[in-house]
């Protein structure tokens, strides 16, 4: 029973270590294409980024013995989650990258499950408990704090603002993906959706391509390419899906809110980034605020008010 106990020890930790391997790789990841967005175009790099990773997507589906069948009633839900998941949200997502600090993009694209939520309720497609809507508020806040409403400077950037619309367009991805994955495998689905959403990211690629000067690409640019096709894809999603077939959705989901942690400390040290003390605090607030509405679930102002109005019958 104890050799048990220590195996079962043993593996959760290895789950942790994976997971933490998990945040390193897209903190970097973004600091790696803030890097690359000097000498890249940003469209071009996205395009050709995305022309490497479907065929890898396309391969670990079918060495794992997917199917990548597609049922015609399913094709416009699908269009929607390619779109919202890659297609439509890489056009602002990367130009926002371009226009915005790692810190910020990797903080601000974060707030994609607070707008989930949001739409969500729009939609009816779930009830939420005051818990959420707590963290939420608090999340919303942080970001007013980070873009320095509270310092004299509030001075929204261009980049910030499309990276909080990626955010949102994301959300939609979320919706769209929980109700298709009742028929589709994660797996399968992400190789599905990105097949579709690089063929909506193509047009923007062959300009993005007519607009770079490769003379200026140096090695460096080609193994950031490398790195954000191989690590956040191939070696991430893997893991992070074998964490949440371990230990479940909700306690993986938690490793995320390091990511603009690594982003920014990674940032400072490769990127040179300058961060300012109103960044600091507003990140800490809204990674505060996004950590509450994932723990605060399952609270309900109304449950308690009720409890202690109504008698508990037994």
């Amino acid at each position: 029973m104890l050799t048990t106990m220590a195996s079962h020890r043993t593996s959760r930790w290895l789950i942790y270590i994976g997971l933490t391997a998990v945040v390193i790789f897209w903190g970097l990841n973004v600091v790696a294409m803030k890097a690359a967005f000097v000498h890249w175009n940003p469209l071009g790099f996205t395009g050709l980024r995305f022309l490497a990773m479907v065929p890898l997507a396309i391969g670990i589906a079918r060495m794992r013995g997917e199917s990548l069948r597609i049922e015609r009633r399913d094709l416009p839900a699908l269009l929607v989650c390619a779109g919202c998941g890659y297609g439509v949200y890489q056009y602002f997502y990367v130009i926002g990258l371009a226009h915005t600090t790692a810190f910020a993009s990797a903080l601000l694209s974060s707030l994609a499950p607070i707008f989930t939520l949001m739409l969500a309720v729009a939609l009816g497609h779930e009830r939420s408990r005051t818990g959420r809507w707590i963290g939420a508020a608090i999340a919303l806040f942080g970001v007013a704090v980070f873009e320095g409403a509270f310092a004299g400077r509030a001075a929204i950037r261009l980049g910030d603002a499309l990276t909080i619309a990626a955010a949102a367009i994301f959300a939609g991805y979320n919706i769209f993906a929980s109700r298709l994955l009742q028929r589709y495998s994660p797996t399968s689905l992400i190789a599905i959706t990105l097949t579709l959403g690089a063929v909506m990211i193509a047009p923007g690629g062959v300009w993005g391509f007519a607009h770079q000067n490769f003379a200026r690409l140096t090695s460096f640019d080609w193994l950031l390419l490398l790195y954000a096709v191989i690590f956040p894809m191939v070696i991430g999603y893997q893991l992070w899906s074998w964490g949440i077939s371990k230990i479940g959705a909700g306690p993986t989901s938690i490793f995320n809110f390091a990511v603009p942690i690594v982003a920014g400390l990674a940032g400072v040290a490769f990127l040179r980034m300058p961060i300012t003390s109103y960044e600091i605090t507003g990140a800490t607030i809204c990674i505060a605020g996004m950590a509450a509405a994932q723990l605060l679930a399952r609270f309900s102002l109304t449950s308690l008010w009720t409890q202690l109005v109504v008698p508990v019958e037994r």
